[in-house]
């Protein structure tokens, strides 16, 4: 198995069954463990399951440092903990998904040679849910392209140089095991009036308050933890919740297929939607 870390501060590394670093073990990357709420009543046999969440994810890893001696196994130690330092979060890639992480413990031991101690490295991960390394794009509004070169214009009569999407409905796929947040953007073309994004399943809707105009660019974050809304105009950003209608709900994207469709109070022509998410996965 292979394992790469990267802190926050840029650095990184790809640990393996090879020198220097040679991983011997991963844990806490397959299963996850939830906390379950009950009420038990009096003389109740058994208990009312109130709710669960999935707790915090502790990944660890242990190995060997390989060093050509011990002052070189001595400078392979400092260079590992420089990297897995606690002063920074760090991103964990296994098996092709990743998880943020913070570090709790970093140790070594010193094996039957000098040169060869043994490490381990604890990583606490506040969110228990792998990430696609990838962001996932769906497009459900656009122009798209209707020639290409070389190009030749016929005289008098000309050419369609782009096709507008007939449907404002698109079925999105989230892979993941769970719910996860996106990001949707709203792109005015021209001017055009309170933009919209169902899910057309449970009847959420994104709205916004808002004539818009060309250049326009509103992009609403539903992810946990983290929901925003912001408006981009002439290069500049700047919080825009307060245009969100008081009725919207900032709707996760439910695993398999989830249908969306957007919409607008005048010049849905004028409107460009896009949603990027990233699948969520229970292990890795």
């Amino acid at each position: 198995m292979e394992v790469k870390y990267t802190n926050d501060g840029g650095a990184g590394m790809a640990l393996g069954q090879r020198k220097p670093y040679f991983l011997q073990r991963v844990d806490g990357a397959g299963g996850i463990r939830q906390a379950v709420s009950t009420f038990h009543g009096p003389g109740q046999d058994g208990a009312f399951f109130i709710s669960g969440s999935a707790e915090m994810r502790n990944v660890t890893l242990e190995g060997a440092v390989l060093g050509d001696s011990p002052g070189h196994a001595a400078a392979l130690q400092r260079r590992l903990l420089r990297l897995f330092t606690p002063k920074a979060r760090g991103m964990l890639e296994i098996r092709g998904l990743r998880i943020p992480c913070v570090v709790e413990e970093v140790s070594f031991a010193a094996g039957a040679a000098s040169r060869a101690p043994t490490f381990f490295v604890s990583l606490l991960c506040p969110s228990p849910f792998f990430e696609a390394l990838g962001e996932s794009r769906a497009e459900l509004a656009l122009w798209e392209g209707n020639f290409s070169f070389p190009l030749e214009i016929p005289e008098g009569i000309g050419i369609e140089l782009g096709i507008r999407q007939p449907s404002q409905i698109i079925a999105v796929d989230n892979p993941g095991d769970v719910p996860c947040g996106c990001t949707v953007a709203f792109s005015a073309l021209g001017s055009l009036l309170n933009p919209e994004l169902m899910k057309v399943e449970t009847r959420e809707a994104i709205r916004l308050n808002k004539e818009m105009s060309a250049g326009e660019t509103f992009r609403v974050h539903t992810h946990f933890a983290g929901k925003r809304v912001t408006l981009t105009k002439g290069g500049e950003t700047s919080d825009a919740f307060t245009y969100m209608d008081a009725d919207s709900t900032l709707f996760q994207l439910a695993p398999g297929l989830n249908t969306l469709r957007y919409n607008a109070d005048e010049s849905l022509d004028q409107l460009e939607v896009t949603v990027w998410y990233r699948p969520l996965y229970l292990g890795a």
